[in-house]
């Protein structure tokens, strides 16, 4: 992948994992367990091969939160949080609600996490798309 070291997905992961799992320690999954597969997944870009990586690290709230890591031809390394809840209920599901406020802190997790990543140096697809409006 165009530019992507070790030092940055360090950086990118801790300041995740952080975030993720804001009582630390215990509350961390232990390495083998996000290690284990499929905890590295390849985006796939049709017949270009991949376009990138996505990492199931989970959080506190949603084990199925996800790190992705997307090669962008002129820009390097684009890191997103894939929330991976974008299914919706029907109003009348008895759990509608519930599910609303788990997106809603799902949303609010990406958006911190991608603001952290943003003032650590890391390009995220909003730095990105500013980028793009300021060129024009």
């Amino acid at each position: 992948m165009n530019g992507l070291t070790t030092a940055l997905l360090d950086r990118a992961c801790r300041i995740f994992l952080r975030l993720a799992y804001p009582e630390g320690g215990r509350a961390v999954p232990p390495p083998d367990v996000l290690l284990a597969p499929p905890l590295c997944q390849p985006l796939p870009a049709g017949d270009l091969g991949r376009r990138g990586y996505s990492l199931r690290l989970g959080s506190a709230l949603h084990p199925h939160l996800k790190l992705q890591i997307v090669d962008h031809p002129d820009a390097g390394c684009v890191f997103s949080v894939d929330t991976h809840d974008a299914f919706r209920l029907d109003a009348a599901d008895p759990n509608a609600a519930r599910w609303s406020a788990f997106q809603k802190s799902n949303r609010q997790l990406k958006e911190q996490i991608e603001r952290a990543w943003e003032e650590a140096g890391l390009l995220t697809f909003n730095a990105l798309l500013r980028r793009e409006l300021e060129k024009k």
